[in-house]
């Protein structure tokens, strides 16, 4: 084993590796439950933040030094951080509990296949382990656990625009600066320390370019993203490759999908402009 590790080692390296995860969700607390409300950053929240963070101690344990970029968003610091969350997180993982019970009782009275009843205790076991990790553990606060890793030096820690907002189509440059402006300063209330990366939201980036006014002609010229990346100390940044070397365009969606063009066909055969009374601004 030695000797394979010093083969490995005195080889020219080919290249960096950077392991970097992304996690973002809107804002969904007080906007209802199922689908789209507090379920979504709960499963979130049950089925891959604490996973992880458990994941990522385990290594620790085991002598390791994960070395993981992880991306948390302004909009998802500030839901795993509030009240109703923590709150409605552990009710939400004691009504997975309870429904893996009712469903082991079920599975059970009904002669259920074996494999079907050790399902019901294998989800039953899982959230039991995720609610003590979440009120023992951790405190009951997630991102607690990850400032612990990065404050240790065994991850790196980055933010994202304040709102996500898609930031090469924001029409102020001032809008663009307080994207990141305010997520630094939400990344410094969380994490006591200022962010050195960001991931863009959606990966979109745009060049500084001469913009050219639709209406009055007028231009001038818009700097890139980067000049409000390092004007808030922001130091790297991640992007497709498609748009550092350049890339042929993938057309209409729908061109690519030869259903969808016969459902629009279909559409517009049917289709009835309907003549309005009112004038259009």
């Amino acid at each position: 084993m030695e000797s394979i590790i010093l083969y490995i080692m005195t080889q020219e390296s080919l290249g960096y590796f950077s392991f970097v995860l992304h996690s973002h969700l809107p804002w969904v607390l007080n906007h209802g439950v199922w689908p789209h409300g507090t379920d979504w950053v709960n499963e979130a929240a049950a089925e891959t933040y604490i996973p992880i963070l458990l994941e990522l101690d385990t290594l620790v344990e085991e002598g390791y030094s994960p070395k993981l970029t992880i991306g948390l968003t302004p909009v998802l610091c500030e839901m795993l951080s509030h009240p109703s969350f923590i709150a409605g997180f552990i009710d939400y993982l004691d009504g997975k509990i309870v429904a893996a019970e009712d469903d082991y009782e079920d599975f059970t009275r009904n002669q259920y296949s074996p494999e079907r009843i050790k399902l019901t205790m294998f989800w039953k076991e899982y959230y039991l382990k995720i609610k003590d990790a979440f009120v023992n553990r951790y405190g009951k606060n997630i991102l607690g656990g990850f400032k612990e890793l990065q404050d240790k030096n065994l991850l790196d820690i980055i933010t994202c625009g304040a709102t996500h907002g898609y930031t090469p189509l924001l029409s102020k440059e001032s809008s663009i600066d307080a994207q990141f402006q305010t997520a630094v300063n939400n990344y410094k209330k969380h994490f006591q320390r200022e962010p050195t990366g960001v991931w863009l939201p959606e990966c979109a980036y745009r060049p500084g370019y001469t913009w050219k006014n639709p209406v009055s002609g007028e231009e001038f010229e818009r700097p890139g993203i980067e000049y409000f990346l390092a004007k808030n100390g922001l130091r790297y940044f991640f992007i497709d490759t498609s748009l550092l070397m350049g890339g042929l365009s993938q057309g209409v969606y729908a061109a690519r999908f030869p259903l969808l063009n016969e459902l629009w066909k279909q559409f517009a055969m049917q289709y009835k402009d309907h003549p309005t009374n009112f004038e259009k601004t």
